[in-house]
């Protein structure tokens, strides 16, 4: 089987550690070239990686007949430029989340990948943990077989703490080059810069969370209630299930504490994630059980493969018409207007 060809569009830190690195180790496809604003950077990362082609230009990459995905390793504020050029050009397409920062601004976008017939796969990377994968499926099959009763509640947390796992240690290619700035995504009118300010964090932050909630939700939902402090944000989905975000309950300094628990009325299924950047390591799962048998619990045997790994194997697959892509564009958009809605209540 065919090779699947991926340009890269941007390759600094995170494109080299979180995407790159993890695309070299695919069979599935073939790194054939890479663009970089910084243009010695490029250069040296392509030689270290082996990448056959630098181009000089973007329009360049777009214009090469051969490239059928790109991954567009950016800034979120630059996507609002980026998408439609990639998209307009044939090209499936990998951005960073989120998918920008304003939910108006991001419906045009999912317009623009619907008109072009392209993928255009948001990097909601903890929908591609194994873990994630795994409670989806069980939620799923609870909600049709109705086993274990209702879904009643849906609770997400995750307190700050070591992210990078490490990852700090990988240097990368990094080269003090002086580029010019792309245009930024333009705000709505009206958003103050207050509004811009806690948004852009919260869009830049937390949006994980609010993603893996519609994914294991498995249906919309929509911004309900917060307290005066932030800390709690409260939803309910369109079948009128609740759900609680807790944001910042306590912070680590070493350690990375990110759990999910999805409730129904005679189990629960509980997802710990580890940090976003750790590697070759999928989170856990626990599934509880209280049957007229008695009560247990499981812990699935995951596979040892990392968040960013698999997401980069979907995105593959995705191109190849092999199964949906995790997070599209349509589906990231939901999350922004819960960033909207939230910061709305919050008094900006």
């Amino acid at each position: 089987m065919a090779k699947t060809k991926i340009a890269f569009l941007g390759c600094g830190w995170m494109g080299q550690y979180a995407h790159l690195a993890n695309y070299m180790q695919l069979d599935s496809c073939e790194v054939v070239g890479l663009c970089d604003a910084k243009k010695k950077q490029a250069e040296l990362v392509a030689a270290r990686y082996g990448v056959p082609r630098v181009y000089a230009t973007e329009a360049e990459l777009l214009s090469d007949p051969q490239v059928q995905g790109v991954v567009a390793s950016q800034a979120f504020a630059f996507h609002t430029e980026t998408v439609p050029k990639v998209l307009e050009a044939g090209k499936h397409l990998l951005t960073e989340k989120p998918l920008c920062t304003y939910p108006q601004n991001g419906a045009k976008l999912v317009e623009i990948a619907a008109k072009t017939g392209k993928i255009h796969m948001v990097a909601n990377q903890k929908r591609s943990d194994p873990a994630s994968e795994y409670a989806v499926d069980q939620i799923r099959a609870w909600k049709q077989s109705g086993e274990v009763g209702k879904f009643q509640y849906l609770r997400a947390t995750v307190p700050p703490g070591d992210w990078v796992a490490g990852a700090d240690l990988f240097k990368g290619i990094m080269t003090d080059e002086k580029v010019k700035e792309s245009v930024s995504e333009a705000r709505p009118a009206g958003v103050s810069d207050e509004f811009h300010k806690f948004i852009t964090g919260f869009v830049n932050g937390e949006i994980h969370q609010v993603n893996l909630m519609h994914f294991l939700f498995g249906e919309d939902f929509h911004f309900t209630y917060t307290d005066k402090t932030g800390l709690l944000l409260l939803v309910e989905s369109a079948s009128g299930i609740p759900g609680i975000l807790e944001k910042w309950p306590y912070s680590t300094n070493q350690e990375w504490h990110e759990s999910y628990l999805a409730c129904f009325e005679k189990g629960f299924i509980k997802v710990e994630l580890p940090a976003p950047l750790t590697a070759q390591r999928a989170g856990k799962v626990t599934v509880y059980r209280n049957t007229p048998a008695g009560e247990y619990y499981t812990t699935p045997v995951l596979p040892y493969i990392g968040a960013m790994r698999n997401q980069a194997a979907n995105f593959i697959k995705a191109i190849n018409g092999e199964k949906r892509a995790p997070c599209t564009s349509a589906d990231a958009v939901k999350d922004l207007q819960i960033a909207w809605d939230y910061t709305k209540a919050m008094g900006y």
